[in-house]
């Protein structure tokens, strides 16, 4: 046999394999991103708590009082704003970065959820550590702690009570 015939013998042989399998994993293949993505795009639902918050120092004396609002889905992140103002001026420094408005991200873990108030920041964080609690509405309290390159400079508790349900 010439070897041009066995090199049109072997071509028909290749494109005689069967595709059908191939085209099927590949639409599924694209299904399934189009999916994905669309899951991701629009997501589950988004629910979002609002709770007045009020910050003590170790001996129960309020310092913080203000709004901070969490939004979660499915995973664990907990992310949100927060607005607030120390009462007493002269604290300032020693109260840190929990006077005014910012962003929260946080992670809620069962009953446990833990919160920090400055997450664009490396050194003057606040951290909320905290644990859920429902009874006739939904409360988180705990301690929050103000924290630097030295470590934890000052401490106290909170008490965050629910306000109300929304879901987005």
């Amino acid at each position: 046999m010439p070897a041009e015939q066995r090199w049109k013998a072997a071509c028909k042989r290749m494109t005689a394999i069967n595709l059908l399998p191939l085209k099927r994993a590949f639409c599924f293949g694209i299904q399934l991103c189009c999916f994905l993505f669309c899951f991701a795009a629009f997501g589950g639902d988004e629910i979002s708590r609002t709770y007045t918050y009020k910050g003590f120092d170790t001996n129960g004396n309020l310092l913080v009082e203000g709004v901070i609002t969490l939004r979660s889905d499915e995973t664990i992140q907990v992310k949100g704003d927060w607005k607030l103002q120390i009462l007493d001026k002269n604290k300032l420094v020693e109260l840190g970065p929990q006077d005014g408005s910012g962003k929260i991200v946080g992670q809620l873990k069962g009953d446990n959820i833990f919160l920090n108030l400055n997450p664009d920041q490396y050194e003057n964080n606040i951290f909320l550590d905290g644990k859920i609690t429902k009874t006739d509405v939904f409360k988180v309290s705990g301690k929050w702690g103000l924290y630097g390159f030295v470590g934890k400079i000052n401490e106290g508790n909170f008490e965050m009570v629910r306000k109300k349900d929304l879901l987005k």
